[in-house]
């Protein structure tokens, strides 16, 4: 249908440009009233628009409506692949295309790929990887911005088939302990149509297992659109040759993977393979083998590349380390490209119980603590310091400790030893006890390295003790008596029997001022006076004595007497001399 209109002649005049215009807005006038009239005559809704338009002009349009698609329809049971059809839309308006809407519940989603920008041509399609539940669906027709939507379909049950099946579309890979296999392990469920079933759970765990490792990461994945499971983080702890994986899935049989690596990760620690050693001390390196292995932090045994290994002791005598029995120090051990270990001897000169260290840079160390006893005993050593006392007629001084060693000082511990006991001074005395009965041997004992003894000596002085054994040679040491506290005193020199008046006595007069063994003690004052009063003196007849000993310098006689002795006394000390005549 048509709309005319009469252009008035006396219309103004306009450019050229102007009049294409005008005649371009009334055509546009004329289309609209001839939908209208359209819509009118076959009593459907009809698309309107409005614009402003001025000039003169004619023109034509025709007008209709977009039809719904009708009878939507898919199979009331399906796998997981649901195939849906409809009836075109009719009408003199043909749609562009079509998009599917798939309702599960209050739910809507894309279906068959399809949406408002992604259309389909044809009145079917498929829609892969339905879940599992009941849905419906709804299909839109679209012409330019217009939009139809049908009537929904009957409900579709989707669920799995029996006759499912799981299948490996990538296996994993050869891997490195604890890292993740790549590419991702994916396993695919598909009906027995190999229509891709999605939204099955697949869990996956380690089937041939050659290393006894564990399988980490995410080990249960769902199917996607595609029925694809994808384990992107899977990892193996455990180094070996012939892994494989089993896929299962609940109500399929489950499959296994072909078989695959695991290889160790780089070294991370160091680690004693071998008991701990226990020998006799020595100077060379005798025991062992002792082995270290590196691992990675799995404990995996690793083998590529050189390792250069550093052995330290903490010995408080010489330990030494040698690639062989008794041979060349060494202080490092190399673990060579191809093997996971490496040897080493030790040898040690001190007892005890040294720790031994493996290490080398950036890896964790190794310890170990090692058993060194003594060797077979070869000499002798006083343990204790020398020993200070006073003089006594028992053995109260001590206890003096000797040792057996080895060669290299260290106690000796098995069978007995006898030692026989000596002095310098001829007045002494041993016993194994303090002030016990005097003996000239001891014994050390089996299962002991030491004896001790008590010494006692009469004279004040520095005797040197021997304690000596055929077998082991003998070892000495110097000590001192001294002179215990005065207790009498005695004429060391005294006078002549016969004296010259006024002339000192000669030799001079000393007085000793002595502890019981007669050694010089004490330091007091001693004073000469004689026995009768006819026997005079003259001179110092007071002196303080020195170390024990008073000296009379210049003491004389006076007059004339007989039967005249000198008397010494110190407190309560007292003694007297010989007897003396005067004499002109």
């Amino acid at each position: 249908m048509a709309a005319n209109s009469t252009s008035s002649t006396e219309a103004p005049r306009v450019p050229r440009a102007g009049l294409v215009l005008l005649k371009r807005s009334a055509i546009r006038c004329t289309a609209i009233v001839a939908s209208l009239l359209m819509a009118a005559l076959v009593g459907a809704p009809g698309a309107s628009a409005f614009w402003k338009s001025v000039g003169l002009g004619t023109g034509s349009a025709v007008t209709g409506s977009l039809a719904a698609p009708t009878g939507v329809t898919a199979p009331a049971t399906n796998v997981g692949a649901v195939p849906v059809s409809w009836t075109a839309s009719a009408g003199a308006i043909a749609p562009t295309g079509y998009y599917v809407t798939r309702i599960t519940g209050s739910a809507t989603a894309p279906a068959c790929g399809s949406s408002p920008a992604a259309l389909l041509a044809s009145a079917s399609c498929t829609d892969n990887a339905v879940p599992v539940g009941t849905h419906s669906y709804v299909v839109t027709a679209v012409y330019r911005s217009w939009t139809a939507v049908s009537l929904a379909s009957g409900n579709i049950t989707v669920v799995l088939p029996a006759s499912n099946q799981l299948a490996f579309t990538q296996g994993p890979s050869n891997a490195t302990a604890g890292a993740a296999v790549s590419p991702a392990v994916t396993v695919t469920v598909r009906s027995s149509g190999l229509v891709p079933v999605a939204n099955v759970p697949v869990t996956l765990s380690i089937g041939n297992n050659p290393g006894s490792g564990t399988l980490s990461g995410t080990v249960t994945a769902s199917t996607n659109v595609l029925g694809v499971a994808t384990f992107a983080n899977l990892s193996i702890d455990k180094a070996g040759s012939g892994y494989s994986l089993t896929a299962s899935s609940s109500g399929l049989t489950p499959i296994s993977s072909g078989f695959f690596n695991i290889t160790p990760a780089a070294a991370k620690t160091l680690q004693f393979t071998t008991a701990p050693v226990s020998g006799a001390a020595s100077a060379s390196a005798n025991l062992g083998p002792i082995s270290v292995q590196r691992l990675d932090a799995y404990g995996n045994l690793v083998t590529a590349g050189d390792l250069a290994v550093g052995l330290s002791s903490t010995t408080a005598g010489t330990g030494i380390f040698s690639a062989t029995v008794g041979g060349p120090a060494i202080t490092t051990v190399t673990i060579p490209n191809g093997s996971s270990a490496a040897s080493f001897r030790y040898g040690d000169t001190k007892a005890g119980t040294p720790t031994l260290t493996a290490s080398s840079t950036g890896l964790a160390a190794a310890s170990q603590t090692a058993t060194i006893t003594a060797g077979t005993a070869t000499k002798l050593a006083v343990l204790s310091a020398p020993v200070t006392g006073a003089a006594s007629d028992t053995a109260i001084l001590g206890p003096i400790t000797v040792q057996r060693q080895d060669a290299y000082g260290n106690p000796a511990t098995a069978g007995s030893t006898t030692l026989l006991l000596s002095s310098s001074s001829g007045t002494s005395f041993f016993a194994a006890s303090s002030a016990g009965a005097p003996v000239s041997q001891v014994t050390i004992d089996v299962g002991s390295s030491v004896t001790s003894v008590y010494y006692g000596d009469t004279k004040a002085g520095s005797p040197t003790i021997t304690v000596s054994n055929s077998s082991l040679g003998a070892v000495t040491q110097t000590e001192t008596v001294v002179a215990g506290a005065a207790s009498q005193l005695a004429f060391e020199t005294g006078p002549t029997p016969v004296a010259t008046i006024n002339q000192p006595f000669n030799p001079v007069i000393r007085v000793l001022m002595a502890d019981t063994f007669g050694n010089p003690s004490g330091t007091g004052s001693v004073t000469i006076s004689t026995n009768l009063s006819t026997c005079k003196l003259s001179g110092t007849t007071i002196q303080q004595a020195v170390s024990g000993l008073a000296t009379f310098t210049g003491l004389q006689p006076q007059g004339s007497a007989s039967n005249c002795r000198l008397i010494a006394t110190s407190g309560t000390l007292t003694a007297t001399s010989n007897a003396y005549s005067d004499s002109h």
